[in-house]
């Protein structure tokens, strides 16, 4: 049985694990977004089962995952009180004044906006995540990082320009932003790009890149580039990078979590299965709370309120800051 190459064994290139799963990570969770994004596209009916695979077989699981890294244990309860207990509130509260002060059009209007950011600050960690595999002596890329940010907002404030109305077949109010401004991003975004395509053009020539970190960062400027700026529905758009980071953030998290409690991958076979077993228990835990979370808000519909919508914005929007918090607590 062949087994994979270690960490870093090629010169220039620092893989999370190795080659094989560095390329899934990167190379084939691209296409397979763009895979599904063009299925999608090919009709209203195609669109809802592309939508209905991403949310029970993708976007469920990779809910789940998040919670799967607050290494739950018999102190659980005790370091995580604030987050499992108090936020959940505070997400719900918002969310209901959110609605009703601007009605379901603002409840997903701040949920575009909030998913963007979500998608971008992945982005970023991963990024770093790979200088800090290199062990790059200088620390932080800010150019690669700047185009990680600069291009979901050029593609948002796009989106802004183009005055949808319609997301998900749900009304959204996003503002009214100057086609200038978005020329403006753009070309700013354009120009950092070409800059750092030549930098590491003449870092490659030397064997001084770090190509894994540089092919995440050009994996994410074109995801956003395609679903953000040249496919006209946000729907489609939105599903294209959901399901790339959907899919993104499962495979991180099983490396992370495959780390952190001292599991070696072994060979490839063996990784599969887990990553399968792991997959299948998100996907399972995840179906069931949906359907609990559907549940609950239908028995508060007699508010007239969108009660069913509020609560799984609400599991979404606690599961953004749950996120937010724990990449960064020392394990």
């Amino acid at each position: 049985m062949t087994m994979m190459k270690p960490s870093g064994v090629d010169a220039g290139v620092h893989y999370f694990h190795s080659a094989s799963f560095d390329t899934v990570f990167i190379a084939t969770v691209f296409v397979i977004a763009l895979l599904m994004g063009a299925i999608a596209s090919i009709s209203p009916a195609a669109l809802l089962a592309v939508l209905s695979v991403n949310i029970w077989c993708i976007a469920n699981p990779h809910v789940v995952a998040t919670y799967t890294r607050m290494n739950i244990d018999n102190n659980a309860f005790q370091k995580h009180w604030f987050l499992i207990f108090i936020v959940p509130f505070i997400v719900l509260v918002a969310l209901t004044i959110t609605t009703l002060a601007y009605e379901i059009s603002g409840l997903f209007t701040l949920y575009l906006f909030a998913q963007t950011y979500h998608v971008t600050r992945q982005s970023y960690g991963i990024a770093r995540t790979y200088r800090r595999v290199a062990q790059c002596p200088l620390g932080r890329d800010v150019l690669a990082e700047l185009l990680i940010y600069v291009f979901p907002l050029w593609g948002l404030l796009h989106w802004c320009s183009q005055g949808a109305t319609s997301f998900l077949y749900y009304p959204v109010s996003l503002p009214v932003v100057s086609p200038l401004l978005v020329n403006a991003v753009g070309g700013v975004a354009l120009s950092l790009s070409a800059y750092w395509v030549m930098r590491q053009c003449r870092l490659a020539a030397i064997d001084d890149s770090n190509k894994s970190h540089d092919w995440f960062v050009a994996s994410h400027i074109g995801i956003f580039t395609v679903a953000y700026l040249l496919v006209d529905d946000i729907t489609l758009g939105w599903l294209i990078v959901n399901i790339w980071h959907n899919i993104q953030y499962l495979l991180f998290v099983w490396w992370k979590n495959s780390k952190s409690v001292g599991f070696q991958f072994g060979n490839y076979e063996l990784s599969v299965k887990r990553g399968l077993q792991y997959l299948a228990l998100c996907a399972v835990v995840g179906a069931l709370l949906y359907a609990l979370f559907d549940w609950i808000g239908q028995q508060f519909l007699w508010l007239g309120l969108p009660t069913v919508l509020i609560i799984h914005f609400t599991m979404n929007f606690h599961h953004y800051w749950v996120d937010a918090v724990i990449w960064k607590r020392p394990k």
